[in-house]
């Protein structure tokens, strides 16, 4: 019942954000249509005008990009994926990143098609992501590799586990004391919904306090 229903509003999330979309590209198509007529320079201010908000990692309205879009989808393209990439490379920058998911990732851009039967913008946003991620776990197994060959990796390996607190609740790390869920740990009733409340306690109100 809940997956149904979970697929359910998440099939209407897409027909609204397709509804949205379609409304959007219907404005910018016809305020790029005018612009292009009447303003040619008023385009290409906004192309520079996008790429300074994406250098510099700046707040930029969706419809001045879409309508940059409309004008030269190309050059977009490769400020929005170049500035994905700065965003995305070791470290992060949180400055940079809050931009990101609150003007970018967000964005109705990566709907869209970069050409007539291209790749849409969030299959190019995954290349990127995998391309640097690859990167990363290369140097991993480097790293890995290398360490193996020291001569003491064997007395690495031979270290065995030990698990000092097993548990999150143990009384040596002193959290999740409240009354209010030992008191349910403490019943002595030996009722089975005694024992499913303690469950419940346990795997959920436990974890959502930690």
């Amino acid at each position: 019942m809940g997956q149904s229903e979970s697929t359910e509003k998440l099939g209407q999330r897409v027909v609204v954000a397709k509804g949205k979309l379609e409304k959007d590209l219907k404005s910018a198509q016809g305020r790029f249509e005018f612009l292009k007529q009447h303003s040619p320079r008023t385009l290409a201010t906004m192309i520079e005008s996008v790429s300074d908000s994406f250098s510099t990692f700046s707040p930029f309205l969706e419809s001045t990009l879409l309508v940059a879009w409309l004008f030269d989808a190309s050059k977009c393209k490769g400020i929005i994926l170049n500035a994905c990439k700065k965003v995305l490379r070791a470290p992060i920058n949180n400055e940079e990143y809050d931009w990101f998911k609150s003007y970018v990732f967000v964005s109705s851009i990566w709907m869209l098609q970069t050409e007539k039967n291209g790749k849409y913008m969030h299959e190019e946003l995954f290349g990127v992501c995998n391309s640097m991620s690859s990167d990363i776990v290369k140097n991993m197994d480097s790293i890995f590799e290398h360490l193996q060959s020291h001569k003491q990796w064997h007395q690495v390996m031979a270290i065995k586990n030990e698990s000092l607190v097993s548990r999150q609740d143990d009384k040596a790390v002193g959290l999740l004391t409240e009354k209010g869920l030992s008191n349910v740990f403490e019943m002595k009733s030996d009722e089975e919904q005694s024992e499913d409340m303690k469950n419940f306690i346990d795997s959920n109100m436990a974890i959502n306090m930690l």
